[in-house]
């Protein structure tokens, strides 16, 4: 028979060479005891929250729930500082330390509140209904709404001043719509959309001026609407300004290569310049794109009276 003596040999080596045993994953039980309440923000006890409990310098690790009042225990456990981590879905999981000096101590319940991860409930209902009343039309309403939900939440201006802007926008008061609109601008200066219709309100409530200011800061690269763009040159057109009307259809054409109406619109403008030969290609270009309707038939009219 074999000495079972060399096949030894090498786990002895191995054992030598780990050095002494680490601590057992049972090393963190004892006799200590820490207890707590965790609650939400308004002090309601909050059931179910997942603790898990380690203690880094045995290596220790274990879990345990809150019960119905919201209450734990960790017992069992020995001396030393306890990482705690609550878990608790719609919840921002939150990390506490807890020293337990000593396995006869007896500590104060710890309290924990959690914070609710995502917007309040209060803010979303006060958003939903803001929502609602606009999309119902109640501008009046909804502006009342928006105002309340400013109140509680500041830093959410931009977003709220541009909704107040809009609704003015559709009941036509485009003086009170430009006083909001500006403010996001001010906030943002960067946003050009917001730019653009606030430049636009400015055209339909006859500020020709104001409307030539706000554009001064527009980066029409950074539009992707052409209706925008096209509303704008419709404004300048009824403005009789139409080298402006002009300027702006050209660049509805330059974001949508096949926006019909800015080429008709365009032609009228160079009728009305008597540039005759870049009125004819734009009224072409309308039979082209769309040969049925209002527009193809009054082009080709066009065409048969010019020169």
């Amino acid at each position: 028979m074999r000495s079972p003596l060399p096949a030894l040999l090498p786990a002895l080596a191995a054992l030598a060479l780990a050095g002494p045993p680490s601590a057992s994953a049972q090393d963190w039980k004892g006799s200590g005891r820490i207890e707590g309440e965790v609650t939400d923000e308004s002090g309601k006890p909050i059931p179910g929250v997942t603790i898990k409990a380690e203690l880094p310098e045995r290596g220790g690790s274990t879990s345990l729930k809150s019960d119905k009042k919201g209450r734990w225990v960790l017992g069992g456990i020995v001396a030393g500082a306890w990482n705690l981590d609550f878990e608790a879905e719609g919840y921002v999981t939150k990390r506490i330390t807890v020293p337990l000096p000593a396995e006869s101590a007896r500590l104060v319940p710890v309290k924990v509140p959690l914070v609710k991860s995502g917007p309040p409930p209060e803010l979303v209902a006060a958003s939903k209904r803001a929502e609602e009343l606009y999309q119902a039309g109640k501008f009046e309403e909804a502006r009342a709404e928006f105002l309340k939900l400013l109140e509680m939440r500041p830093e959410l201006a931009p977003t709220v001043n541009q909704r107040i802007g809009f609704s003015y926008i559709q009941e036509k008061n485009y003086a009170r719509a430009l006083d909001y609109l500006e403010k996001v601008l001010q906030a943002e200066p960067g946003n050009q959309q917001v730019r653009a219709i606030a430049a636009q309100a400015a055209l339909e409530g006859k500020m020709p001026d104001r409307a030539r200011d706000l554009l001064a800061g527009l980066d029409i690269s950074q539009l992707t609407n052409p209706d925008l763009l096209f509303n704008m040159g419709v404004n300048f057109l009824n403005l009789g300004d139409t080298p402006t009307a002009i300027d702006y259809f050209a660049k509805t054409i330059g974001a949508d290569p096949k926006y019909v109406d800015a080429y008709y619109r365009r032609a009228l403008g160079y009728l009305g310049q008597g540039k005759t030969a870049e009125a004819r290609a734009d009224f072409q270009k309308v039979v082209e794109l769309q040969p049925e309707g209002d527009m193809a038939t009054m082009s080709r009219k066009a065409l048969e009276q010019i020169p």
